[in-house]
């Protein structure tokens, strides 16, 4: 075997760890989003001729995405390949194509010391980050894919820049990436700007040679990015995404600086940083090279962008491009330093071996930095897979091996504290609770598909909050609370400061916008038999062996009307009079409480058996109209007399969700409340109680010629648990 085949096959073994690290990674940490289903029902529609909307006939842009939804309709049009299916391993290729770039970019950087081992320890940076492996799936989303594109930019420039085919192909990413995620306009900006002044300190002119470079870079980029805008006025009426509106509600400083903050301690940015800044600054030095400027360029300027914005309710998502981009001048800063060590060295006299020394104090450096920039985002990820939580936090209990180590008590206790505060305001949640909310409409929404078009009457109109899951219900018209599909919510202001906000879930519809627009539907999972179906909501119907729709609306006339000849069931309670008038012009008119599908007889203790759910139904009657939202706290008391449980709930309209500023005078209106008590409640007889209060003020109404705050609703029976 040759020299030359004997190194291939000892790099390529040396990085075969590196690979099946990431692997393992990727694996654990493989996921779907509900969100990105929100993509591929603007897929579904503009494969079936409706265009690129959400609802049908109704054009807004809801996406970001728009190069990515394109890609997802041509794999599913020409290969039969669903987007579900397609974008994760789409993700996965541009994960190798990113890491090919890194490699070659390393393997072609010109005056690069030690160019074999500063690939080896780019390849261990870069694979051994476990928020780079949960970005591989990418949840179903574009994130991978606009990585490699600004990757592949950067290394175009960094390597082609004196040839027009190279300006070309970086001008073509750069336009892909900004077609991909409109973060793209800021990057495109900051490689231009690095270009014209690499070019200006250079050469001290501006030369027609100058001028015909930034020709091929930014023209091909303008005419698809203008082409790209033109369109969206064209077709949507916005010069921005509809999205802008929806999640931008005002600067969130103190948001964004804990957001970078968690980032750069969880995942070894304040290692990684600096180094890079060595690397650019020493090949400044000596070679009048600014490509590395670049990179910081392009990562500062990001992380400015990011600071207003609060961060995103994805773990360190916006942030994907980061790591392919330092991996390799964080690495050859480490080359550098182990260089200069030995050379220090060098000089002692028992110290022999110059390239071996080298190598020694150059691993010396690599291995601890690696344990510090990985470990932190590491042992979270793999805690995560174990643990459901909102905010993981690392400490004696679980991690105590970590401690131990030097300086990490101090950083994983900042760590600790910056995700949980950002984590309070559904910022960088974990991928695992995003897969579990996925897995749940996937199994319990898929098989809506089932459901012959044109089943769901064409002027049925739901509101919802997590539209992701109406991708399996095509047919259905849906208003997103939230805004993200909805031009009108998305303009709806926001009142509540930024300590109590929901990252980009703020904005909320009016009920004057819900009553307006006709809202008139719920619907609820795929069930199997209609008495699984009338124990969640109060009407079901038939639309496939075994499948039935459970859902609410606006009585049973509506219902007759849009569902005729099918097979219908509905749970109409006989209410119980119950006349309780409380102080402020609301009113109890009557009471039903069920058990499954299944009324309870009144006038004994109600039975219920080890599922322990409770179904509440109460008519009520406002007069006259209120300025007063009310809420009613739902109270189980035990035999002596001490509180065992308690649920609180807004009253709301069950199908508009309008509260109680809303409802009309001398209309009733019927609410439904489903109790489910802990397993851990023990059996025995129990008091139902009610308490009506002022939403805003918690100050309980009380009941007119009584004057106390609690009304007595039934007795109540539980039987063992399982």
């Amino acid at each position: 075997m040759t020299d030359r085949k004997t190194r291939i096959v000892v790099a390529t073994m040396s990085c075969l760890p590196w690979f099946a690290l990431l692997g393992w990674l990727s694996r654990i940490s493989w996921f779907l989003t509900d969100d990105a289903f929100i993509s591929y029902r603007y897929t579904r529609n503009l494969l079936e001729g409706h265009g690129l909307v959400f609802n049908v006939g109704e054009r807004v842009e809801g996406y970001t995405n728009f190069l990515w939804i394109l890609e997802l309709a041509a794999i599913w049009g020409i290969f039969g390949v669903r987007p579900e299916q397609a974008a994760p391993w789409l993700s996965v290729a541009f994960t190798a194509a990113t890491i090919a770039a890194v490699l070659w970019w390393v393997t072609r950087l010109p005056h690069l010391i030690s160019r074999s081992l500063v690939a080896w320890m780019s390849l261990g940076l870069l694979c051994s980050s476990a928020t780079f492996a949960v970005w591989t799936s990418g949840g179903g989303l574009e994130t991978r894919q606009f990585t490699f594109f600004i990757v592949v930019a950067v290394v175009c420039l960094s390597l082609y820049a004196s040839s027009a085919r190279g300006l070309l192909t970086a001008s073509f990413c750069l336009a892909a990436a900004e077609l991909t995620r409109p973060e793209g306009l800021l990057l495109a900006a900051c490689c231009f700007v690095w270009f014209a002044l690499q070019r200006l300190i250079t050469e001290r002119r501006i030369s027609a040679k100058l001028l015909r470079e930034l020709l091929y870079l930014v023209a091909p980029f303008a005419l698809l990015v203008a082409a790209h805008f033109l369109f969206r006025y064209a077709y949507y009426g916005e010069w921005l995404p509809n999205t802008y509106y929806a999640k931008h509600v005002r600067p969130w400083y103190e948001s964004g600086f804990r957001y970078l903050w968690a980032a750069a301690l969880e995942t070894g940015l304040f290692i990684l940083l600096p180094l890079a800044y060595l690397a650019m600054r020493v090949r400044w030095q000596t070679l009048r090279d600014g490509i590395h400027a670049l990179v910081l360029l392009c990562v500062g300027a990001h992380m400015v962008y990011i600071l207003p914005i609060g961060g995103d309710h994805f773990e360190y998502r916006p942030l994907d491009f980061y790591w392919p981009l330092l991996a390799l001048p964080a690495a050859e800063a480490i080359a550098i330093l182990g260089n200069r060590i030995s050379a220090i060295l060098r000089r002692l006299p028992q110290v022999s071996g110059w390239a071996a020394a080298r190598l020694c104090c150059t691993i010396a450096i690599f291995l601890p930095i690696l344990f510090y920039a990985n470990v932190i985002q590491g042992v979270i990820l793999v805690e995560g897979t174990k643990h459901r939580f909102v905010h993981i936090h690392l400490g004696n209990e679980n991690t105590r091996w970590l401690l131990t180590a030097p300086g990490m008590p101090g950083l994983v206790a900042i760590s600790n504290d910056m995700r949980r505060l950002v984590s309070l305001n559904g910022i960088a949640l974990r991928f695992g609770l995003h897969r579990d909310r996925a897995d749940y409409h996937i199994n319990h929404w898929k098989k809506y598909e089932e459901m012959e078009r044109g089943f769901i009457p064409g002027d049925v109109l739901m509101a919802d909050s997590g539209i992701g899951k109406f991708y399996f219900v095509p047919d259905l018209k849906v208003i997103d609370n939230h805004g993200l599909t909805d031009a009108t919510v998305a303009r709806t202001p926001v009142a509540k400061g930024n300590d109590h906000r929901f990252v980009a879930h703020d904005r909320h519809p009016s009920p004057d916008y819900l009553m307006e627009r006709g809202v008139n539907f719920e619907m609820f999972p795929v069930v199997s038999s209609a008495d699984e179906a009338l124990n969640s909501a109060d009407f079901a119907v038939k639309f496939g062996p075994d499948l039935w729709m459970p859902f609410n609306t606006v009585n049973a006339h509506w219902a007759n009307q849009h569902f005729p000849n099918r097979d219908l069931r509905a749970f109409a309670p006989n209410l119980e009079p119950l006349t309780v008038k409380y102080d402020g012009g609301i009113a109890l008119l009557g009471i039903a409480l069920g058990h499954g599908n299944r009324q309870l007889p009144s006038g004994t203790p109600l039975a219920l058996d080890n599922e322990r759910t409770l179904r509440c139904t109460m008519r009520w009657l406002i007069d006259p109209e209120l300025d007063v939202d009310y809420a009613i706290s739902l109270r189980l008391y035990n035999a002596e007399g001490k509180m065992s449980f308690q649920s609180d709930d807004p009253l709301r309209h069950p199908v508009m969700f309008s509260t109680t500023t809303y409802w009309l005078t001398g209309e009733p209106v019927d609410t439904l409340f489903r109790l489910k008590f802990p397993a851990d409640l023990p059996p025995g007889d129990y008091e139902l109680r009610m308490v009506v209060y002022n939403q805003e003020t918690k100050v309980p109404t009380v009941v007119i010629d009584v004057w106390e705050p609690e009304t007595t609703l039934a007795q109540l029976r539980l039987a063992e648990a399982n």
